[in-house]
């Protein structure tokens, strides 16, 4: 089988590797997409923290987001079967732990994520193969595109749970990716009576406000304190969901969320948060919830998809061949461009 095999920083190269065969309780899935990630882009360019760290490994194959059909089934299975529509989890658990047992597995000390760190093979292949516990049926509505995009989905869908979201809150998003993008649009979903998103680019915040978000902040134009009070008046924000990476918006927030706020950081930093003023939400009564990943979202944002109210598809700006994951890499680091999501086309 092709795999676009990653031997170190910048170092891709599209070879040939033995089409692997699933074992006891494993299924082996042909891949039809899969997204290309910024956590890609990083661990490509060697600028990751855990590349620096040596907790990537090398060689190794990269792709967490994607979705195919089952091939295979080793013995043992009976979640799927020859010829399901599929996505993946983006870690695999040990299945035997205590946590395992009772069905967290995404809290698993013995985790294996999927094509990033310390981490089994990912999808940018023709073939990934996983234990079947981690597989989820693609409804038959729901397209390989907007199933490729499930992860991003499933871990906005975390922040905006770990945000506690109510009907009637005020919601500001910062930051303007997949996740971000998502998060403001289920915040909606869930009943907030007005969502803002805040970032850089003018074309990323026109495509929120196409997707039904009340209220976007270019944060190069005007101060986010100004462009708070500007578009939320005196009802001020009740949920931020952190989905920026930046340390000095995190820091911001803390002053401009309404009292008994919560905020949701769904972002990776790879640095510490200087000066930052715990004071601030101690008399302020804001929670501060942690984002650690999309596991054991997947379930019902494939729900949300299956029945019409979640289509990521319209933030693919890229598209790219197995042969061309070396280009769809390189080309997310050209300045100015007005790319938002990349995604390989397996299947050619």
């Amino acid at each position: 089988m092709q795999v676009a095999r990653l031997f170190g920083p910048n170092d891709l190269k599209l070879i040939e590797m033995a089409k692997p065969v699933p074992g006891l309780g494993e299924a082996l899935c042909k891949v039809v997409r899969a997204g290309v990630c910024g956590t890609d882009y990083a661990i490509y360019t060697g600028e990751f923290s855990f590349v620096k760290n040596g907790m990537v490994k090398f060689p190794m194959t990269l792709g967490h987001e994607w979705s195919g059909i089952v091939e295979q089934i080793g013995t043992g299975v009976t979640n799927v079967k020859l010829g399901d529509r599929v996505v993946g989890d983006t870690g695999v658990s040990c299945g035997s732990c205590y946590e395992c047992v009772m069905g967290n597995y995404g809290k698993c000390k013995s985790i294996h994520p999927v094509g990033t760190i310390n981490a089994i093979d990912g999808a940018y292949a023709e073939y990934i193969l996983m234990p079947a516990r981690h597989l989820f049926h693609l409804p038959d509505n729901v397209s390989f595109d907007n199933g490729a995009m499930v992860e991003p989905a499933a871990t906005a869908l975390y922040s905006v749970i770990q945000a506690d979201v109510r009907i009637g809150d005020t919601v500001l998003v910062l930051g303007s990716g997949p996740i971000g993008i998502a998060a403001a649009k289920l915040a909606k979903l869930c009943g907030a009576s007005k969502v803002g998103i805040a970032a850089r680019k003018d074309f990323k915040l026109q495509k929120t406000l196409a997707l039904g978000v009340d209220v976007a902040i270019n944060t190069t134009k005007i101060s986010l304190a100004d462009g708070i009070k500007q578009s939320f008046g005196d009802w001020g924000v009740d949920k931020i969901i952190e989905a920026s990476g930046s340390t000095e918006l995190f820091k911001e927030s803390l002053g401009l969320i309404n009292l008994g706020g919560i905020i949701s950081v769904v972002a990776f930093y790879e640095k510490m948060v200087d000066k930052f003023d715990i004071d601030r939400f101690v008399f302020g009564d804001v929670k501060i919830h942690a984002v650690g990943g999309s596991l054991g979202m997947y379930k019902p944002t494939l729900r949300l998809m299956a029945a019409g109210m979640l289509d990521m598809t319209s933030l693919i700006t890229g598209r790219y061949t197995l042969s061309q994951a070396r280009q769809a890499l390189d080309d997310m680091q050209i300045k100015g461009d007005t790319r938002i999501k990349s995604m390989l086309d397996i299947s050619k």
